[in-house]
């Protein structure tokens, strides 16, 4: 599909289309401690419910969480072989605290967002549609207002705020295509400097991209017919790429240097290839 993107900045813009509903998410990673251990959080949340995980540091181990936000009140419920747990807790700015409740203990979390939230600088978000364009028009809190114009191929419109440079500040995805398993995104990051989204081609060009917020991670991942994964891991100026094909429980994955230009090629199990891509520790839980 030819991918059609406008953005303009403008003080006004006159709505001649019909308004249109529209789902956004929002993924924000914490840093912090529950008793005194190092922890590393990932949650998402749309329309007030909360999916996501986290994990001891120095455990690795990823627990589940689900729950709801109200107001700044954060409730979330963990289950994993030890029991189920309950985490109460106030959002402060970028601050959360609160506590961790066992059934027979309870103990005190403290954490950190690693990035803003969308909301410190978006005031509101109209969508209209006019076949066969998607009109996106961001207020910003400031008065500004950025009109972004595209072509997608789902019936609502799905927006994600999340870090994907890991600046500190909340990019923007548009999801552009569902088929199946697979999954594409138009992608813009947000420039400090000019105050507005920019458009990302080279993000926009991965399948269902996934930000590891634990490892500063970008990954791409997608489904070739039944049984083949094709996923590729970039961080800093390492690019990792892997194949695996279930039906023949085969794979093997590439890791390149862009500092020495070298590639090293190995075989890599399922064990091995399902860790690293398939489910990943300090991604968003999706």
């Amino acid at each position: 599909m030819k991918r059609v993107i406008t953005a303009v900045l403008s003080l006004a813009y006159l709505h001649v289309c019909h308004a249109e509903t529209a789902s956004v998410t929002e993924i924000i990673a914490y840093e912090g401690k529950v008793a005194g251990s190092e922890i590393f959080m990932t949650l998402s949340e749309t329309d007030g419910d909360i999916v996501g995980g986290y994990h001891y540091k120095k455990y690795g181990t990823a627990i589940p969480l689900r729950g709801s936000i109200v107001s700044n009140h954060m409730t979330l419920i963990e289950k994993s072989a030890l029991g189920e747990a309950k985490i109460s807790a106030e959002l402060d700015n970028q601050l959360m605290k609160g506590t961790w409740k066992g059934e027979k203990i309870s103990h005190s979390i403290h954490a950190s967002a690693l990035s803003k939230s969308y909301k410190k600088l978006i005031n509101s978000i109209d969508i209209s549609k006019n076949h066969p364009a998607t009109n996106i028009e961001i207020k910003f809190i400031d008065g500004r207002t950025q009109h972004l114009e595209i072509e997608i191929l789902t019936d609502t419109t799905s927006i994600v705020f999340e870090d994907y440079n890991f600046d500190g500040l909340p990019d923007l995805r548009v999801l552009e295509t569902s088929t199946g398993s697979n999954r594409t995104y138009i992608v813009w990051t947000y420039e400090p400097r000019k105050k507005i989204f920019e458009y990302s081609e080279e993000m926009s060009m991965l399948s269902n991209p996934k930000v590891l917020h634990s490892e500063k991670a970008i990954l791409s991942l997608s489904r070739d017919g039944c049984c083949r994964y094709i996923a590729s891991k970039s961080v800093g100026n390492e690019k990792y790429s892997a194949e695996f094909e279930y039906d023949r429980l085969r794979g093997v994955e590439r890791a390149t240097d862009f500092k020495t230009n070298t590639t090293i090629t190995n075989s890599i199990s399922q064990e091995d290839f399902e860790r690293k891509y398939l489910t990943p520790m300090g991604a968003d839980g999706l």
